[in-house]
């Protein structure tokens, strides 16, 4: 007999964790299980793309199958922490991970309504139940409705659009409830770890460009910035007024690096080491795309410098310095169509040798633990 759970509106305090990959659950007491589904997208029909998931004791291990890459996602429904990862040729090459309070989530879901809509996916009974997201309470949008076992087990998915038609829908094939191993839904621990994704791609060995390493600070009027080099790699950090903090790290010839931001309610980390030439324009981290001559100069801290446009065909935002003979930004104009623009110079500038244990966020940042990611006790 199936332990139904009844109610007509429920006021979740979780987060994107339906909208990033992991299961939507109602209860942190949904038992261990496995599961294969099948998704199918109603314009992109790949002929259906297998998703098997696994769960433990509130944490959840999703992996699902693309033409060319896997999709794989680890997460904690109630915690609000998800890990977004691409496989490629064998080899993961991104991550995201993220952990949002509930009040600040675009995504988040605020309420979900029951339906009288019962239906046998799978071998398995269920009932649909609509989901209603910050962003779609006022009935715009997509809808988003899941389909749970008497036990609370997710055992199909559908995601309409505004006219109600399916935009994409997940239905089970096979599942098995019974233990699943700790490790099993845990990612792993090296993906935490800003070594793993700042190992060079190529080596630069035999190349000496025109670009030392340097150490400069720049200050904006709400901002306070440090500045390494060492080419080709590049940190930033940025710690704002109100306590935001953003750290990127990259490559400006690979697509290749890491950030981490925190703010109120919200913390992040992203991370690329991808092997294909991406262009200029698919750069994760390095925002320029191009270097047009703007024909002025300036002088700060006894420097000369020349005015670059470092987006010349972006049309809402874009990043205007002022460069050194040898690269070094003393003004970065970040200007915006909304009006939100914010101008770095440059006061204090040190050339000097720089490794590569400097370009990293601190460890603290980074431990799995703070995210409640914890190595199994096998």
């Amino acid at each position: 007999m199936y332990r139904l759970i009844v109610f007509s509106v429920i006021t979740i305090a979780a987060g994107s964790a339906h909208a990033s990959g992991v299961p939507f659950f109602t209860s942190p007491d949904v038992p261990d299980y496995s599961a294969k589904m099948i998704v199918r997208d109603t314009y992109n029909d790949e002929g259906g793309r297998q998703r098997v998931v696994q769960h433990h004791n509130g944490w959840t291990h999703v992996e699902e199958d693309r033409r060319e890459e896997t999709n794989i996602y680890y997460g904690h429904f109630f915690k609000n922490v998800v890990l977004t990862a691409t496989r490629k040729n064998g080899e993961i090459s991104s991550i995201e991970v993220r952990q949002v309070e509930p009040s600040h989530d675009y995504n988040g879901i605020t309420e979900v309504k029951e339906t009288d809509d019962v239906e046998a996916i799978g071998g398995e009974q269920c009932r649909w139940r609509e989901i209603v997201r910050k962003m779609n309470k006022d009935g715009s949008g997509p809808v988003w409705l899941t389909c749970l076992t008497g036990d609370g087990i997710e055992v199909a998915t559908k995601v309409l659009f505004s006219s109600r038609e399916v935009m994409s829908e997940t239905r089970l094939v096979e599942l098995q409830r019974g233990p699943v191993p700790g490790a099993a839904v845990r990612p792993p621990m090296q993906l935490f770890e800003a070594g793993t994704w700042l190992k060079p791609l190529p080596s630069y060995d035999d190349y000496t460009p025109n670009a030392g390493d340097f150490e400069a600070k720049l200050v904006s009027h709400r901002s306070k910035e440090r500045l390494l080099r060492h080419y080709p790699w590049w940190l930033r950090q940025r710690d704002r007024e109100d306590g935001s903090i953003l750290i990127t790290v990259w490559n400006e010839l690979e697509d290749q690096g890491l950030q981490y931001s925190e703010s109120k309610g919200e913390r992040r980390f992203e991370a690329i080491r991808s092997s294909s030439n991406p262009g200029p324009f698919s750069k994760r981290f390095d925002m320029v795309s191009g270097m047009v001559d703007m024909r002025k100069q300036d002088r700060l801290l006894g420097e000369d410098c020349a005015w670059y446009n470092r987006t010349p065909d972006s049309a809402d935002a874009g990043l205007m310095q002022c460069l050194t003979s040898d690269g070094i930004p003393l003004i970065d104009e970040h200007w915006s169509g909304w009006g939100d623009g914010e101008i770095f110079k440059i006061v204090a500038l040190t050339r000097r040798p720089v490794s590569m244990d400097e370009m990293q966020p601190p460890r603290d940042y980074l431990e799995p633990a703070a995210w409640g990611f914890i190595k199994p006790q096998y």
